[in-house]
């Protein structure tokens, strides 16, 4: 069983890619980070939510996890 440090290990390096795309949005109506979408799409996928209401609910329940690391 992984511990809660292995555990956060995983996830940081989850996010590295990530941060490494480059932003192809507009500056108007942009509320979040391109990387921190992409994590959030990613881990509701593995969760197995879909589609735009399913993670948009999946975003809501974990933001305040993500807050920490929202850099």
């Amino acid at each position: 069983m992984r511990s809660d440090r292995q555990l956060f290990k995983y996830i940081l390096s989850l996010i590295e890619k990530p941060k490494q795309v480059k932003d192809f949005r507009k500056d108007q109506g942009k509320r979040h980070p391109l990387w921190i979408v992409l994590v959030v799409i990613i881990l509701g996928t593995m969760l197995g939510y879909s589609g735009y209401r399913e993670l948009g609910e999946f975003a809501k329940v974990i933001s305040y996890q993500l807050s920490f690391i929202r850099g």
